[in-house]
């Protein structure tokens, strides 16, 4: 009668499971949620009408670890910060390649990190600049872009305009990159990663270029709108700690940044 009871019991419980599937298989197929970028090599952009970047082939890879892979269709670079804005407005959306704020915390569901970025201040290694406190840049020129974090960091401190070099468009952080090569301007404030990236792209020398400050650290993640429920978010942030642990995002890494340049 026991051994009865004990099989009706584990008939229920298979019976239960296989027709019950679990939040994560509940929620959303990955299909459904519109992937978005923000143009910001090398993390993400377009060259020569395709998307790359890093975390555009580490979603790739995300894709295929949750055996749904996406096509190249299924994500939209965006510029300036429309991406965010859109993914504010609401519906099945995906932030990726951003930065994990105190003030954006709550905002979104959050998948990662993948990398951290530092927002930093490059010299000519020949210089003899020395930065100890962001007060000390008020007597040089600084190149910035528009509208980048890096302007809004140095304009929160209260800094006089005056000494900003500012660049425009599409080339920007290149003109501000030969700029400096040039002597025409003393610091280039932009992200480390992206930096190193473009000097290796414009097959400059590293050598000849070096961090005198670090202005902020942050920390780059997938964010999901609160739209997408927290039983897909909680699959894809699995399947990224597989990718991890198996050594793709590395090995993405490596193909954007060389071990030479990650010296910068």
């Amino acid at each position: 009668m026991k051994k009865n009871i004990f099989l009706l019991i584990l008939v229920f419980i298979f019976f239960n499971l296989s027709v019950c599937p679990s939040p994560a298989t509940a929620s959303e197929s990955i299909q459904e949620i519109q992937f978005m970028a923000e143009d910001y090599p090398p993390f993400n952009y377009i060259e020569d009408k395709k998307i790359k970047g890093i975390f555009v082939e580490v979603l790739m890879a995300v894709s295929r670890q949750m055996e749904s892979p996406l096509g190249w269709d299924r994500i939209t670079v965006l510029p300036g910060d429309r991406g965010y804005r859109s993914l504010s407005a609401g519906g099945k959306k995906c932030l990726f390649g951003i930065a994990r704020t105190k003030e954006m915390e709550s905002l979104f569901r959050w998948a990662g990190p993948v990398t951290r970025n530092r927002i930093v201040l490059i010299a000519k290694t020949g210089s003899d600049i020395h930065i100890n406190s962001i007060d000390r840049i008020r007597s040089v020129k600084t190149g910035l872009i528009k509208d980048d974090i890096s302007e809004k960091i140095l304009l929160e401190s209260d800094l006089p305009p005056e000494g900003f070099f500012y660049a425009f468009g599409d080339d920007a952080a290149f003109e501000l990159l030969q700029s400096l090569d040039r002597g025409m301007i003393d610091l280039w404030a932009y992200g480390d990663l992206s930096a190193r990236w473009l000097i290796k792209k414009k097959s400059l020398n590293p050598r000849d270029f070096k961090t005198v400050y670090v202005l902020k650290e942050t920390e780059r993640y997938f964010a999901f709108s609160k739209d997408v429920s927290n039983g897909f978010v909680s699959a894809f942030k699995r399947a990224l700690d597989r990718i991890q642990k198996k050594g793709v995002v590395k090995k993405i890494f490596k193909t954007y940044l060389s071990e030479e340049i990650n010296a910068f």
